[in-house]
């Protein structure tokens, strides 16, 4: 046994508990990402293991290749001022081994046998039209004719997991007195702390778990009791369209990589059963694997970090896979409409600046910006609450109680302004956690969104900032400020009463949450624009069109300071 932040640390975004004493230390590709950026032969480390590689996340990839290029330089320079080779080591239950060996020149292949039982995998005979009704027979048919066993369903959202746990509790209500009841349980990232748990509680005597789960159940965690597992083989995956800068949230088949780390959760401590809630030759279709971020995402924030790390032409970096050159010329322009690199695509002083912040580039210019505009204060608090999931939570059965709560603090100019409400409202009664409760507060994402705040704090001191810098009454200020990471993020009012995007003329809906629904502005800020049934724009706030071309002369080519 070791104290935490001896021998053994973590670092992840907004928390550190390694020290000098640390030799063995867990973190984020985020956090290895940004350590390069001071370190950037990593010479603090002798082994770097990258586990969960299958996952492709845009950071992973990214360092992939700083990685390979770290080792290469480090084997060269080897005896240098006590430079060591770097021992690097790739993991993942589902690999294309093969093709990670080539990327890191030809590297050796160990292949290590799981602990996995046996786990029954059954295919449906037809294609289903509707998978909620499918996994709710599932789930019936199961419990009905076989006894032992928690159940796991792999569900695409949030959506869709509560539409099936209200279902679940409505039928399991009728089943007869002396049959085992079953409990439906709910994980989502959005869920509060307290619900996740139930998660993991033994079910009470005679009573059987159903889990209904995202894929934060695939890989992230490990749930015990599962024996059956209910995959309707469907995800919510993000794309980005380079073009016109939308970027969507769409339902797509799962990869057979994906399918198989689910199955798997069936046989973690005994043998297990799968269903498929699609058929054998569906699965034969899928793609081997899921199409890694950096292939359907925007770059810009990896872009900066490429530039930030001494990468230069990152047209030419040595990608595992190369996304679109399209991709890669957006997130070029979007750096340099944000100031961050300058006519000769080399990083500028903002660029530098901003690359220091754990933040994506829009985030990191507003808040630089804020010394500006007199209002450090407000902006660091309300870009600490949109880096956590939302700080509302709506609860299936209460959606009306939690709609009345939330009155309170809306802010007639959106959704920005209505957070800093609840931040006041929470300081005034000093995070009591009754309060959350009775306002359907997430308090634990609010909490993690204090700690953020504390570190932009010194993040913001470190660059002679003054992080208590306020506007006051004068809350304009806040939303110009926003203005000049979130130009392009903007919509004026049509005729027809429709906003238009200033950035690619699309037509875009405000969506049903947030504070500006059913408005009508002059013109909108928002913080995304996503695809899903419509152009939804989320996080939006009211904005004046004269605010547009002072808060970026440079991209409304007008040079008016």
């Amino acid at each position: 046994m070791t104290r935490l932040g001896s021998k053994v640390g973590y670092t992840v975004r907004f928390d550190d508990t390694s020290s000098p004493a640390t030799v063995i230390k867990y973190l984020t590709d985020g956090m290895l990402l940004r350590e390069i950026l001071s370190d950037e032969l990593l010479l603090r480390y002798k082994v770097i293991v990258l586990d969960e590689a299958h996952e492709r996340t845009l950071r992973t990839d990214m360092l992939f290749g700083m990685i390979k290029k770290i080792q290469k330089i480090r084997l060269e320079r080897q005896g240098e001022d006590g430079i060591l080779p770097l021992k690097i080591v790739i993991m993942s239950a589902t690999l294309d081994a093969e093709k990670f060996s080539e990327f890191f020149n030809n590297a050796k292949i160990l292949y290590v046998s799981g602990r996995l039982y046996p786990v029954d995998t059954m295919f449906t005979i037809e294609p289903q039209a509707d998978y909620l009704d499918a996994a709710l027979v599932s789930i019936f048919q199961i419990h009905v004719n076989n006894p032992k066993g928690d159940i796991l369903v792999f569900l695409p959202g949030q959506d869709a997991i509560e539409s099936l746990t209200a279902l679940v509790n409505e039928y399991s209500a009728q089943l007869r007195p002396q049959q085992q009841k079953l409990l439906a349980c709910p994980l989502f990232a959005a869920l509060p702390p307290s619900q996740q748990q139930k998660v993991f509680d033994p079910a009470p005597e005679n009573t059987r778990k159903v889990i209904l789960s995202t894929n934060i159940a695939e890989t992230s965690i490990t749930i015990p009791g599962i024996k059956y597992v209910i995959d309707c083989g469907l995800a919510k995956l993000r794309g980005f369209n380079p073009k016109i800068g939308v970027e969507s949230l769409l339902l797509h088949p799962i990869s057979k990589s994906s399918a198989w780390q689910r199955t798997g959760r069936a046989g973690r401590e005994a043998a297990g059963v799968c269903y498929r809630l699609y058929t054998e030759e569906a699965f034969r279709e899928l793609e081997d694997d899921t199409v890694p971020e950096i292939r359907r995402c925007n770059l810009a924030a990896a872009v900066l970090s490429l530039k930030a790390s001494g990468v230069e032409n990152v047209l030419e970096f040595d990608y595992m896979d190369r996304p679109s050159r399209a991709s890669l010329i957006r997130a070029l322009e979007e750096l340099y409409a944000l100031g961050a690199i300058d006519d000769k695509g080399d990083l500028s002083e903002l660029g530098k600046q901003m690359a220091e912040f754990p933040l994506d580039p829009t985030y990191s210019k507003v808040l630089i910006q804020s010394k500006e505009y007199g209002c450090s204060l407000e902006v660091i608090a309300i870009i600490s609450l949109l880096s956590v999931d939302s700080v509302f939570f709506t609860p299936s059965d209460k959606r009306d109680q939690a709609t009345e709560a939330r009155k309170k603090f809306i802010h007639p100019d959106g959704d920005h302004l209505t957070l800093l409400n609840v931040l006041k409202s929470y300081w005034e009664v000093k995070g009591d956690i009754e309060w959350c409760k009775e306002n359907f507060i997430n308090n634990r994402n609010i909490k993690i969104a204090m700690e953020v705040r504390d570190q932009l704090i010194r993040f913001c001191e470190r660059i002679d900032m003054d992080p208590k810098s306020s506007c006051g009454a004068d809350t304009d200020n806040v939303l110009k400020c926003f203005l000049t990471g979130f130009f392009q993020n903007t919509a004026l009012l049509q005729p027809d009463g429709s906003y238009k995007s200033v950035a690619g003329s699309q037509n875009v809906k405000i969506h049903p949450g947030s504070a500006m629904f059913g408005k009508r502005v002059e013109g909108i800020l928002y913080n995304e624009l996503v695809f899903t049934t419509k152009h939804y724009v989320r996080g939006v706030s009211a904005i004046q069109s004269a605010w547009l071309p002072l808060a970026a002369p440079k991209y409304f080519n007008n040079v008016k300071s």
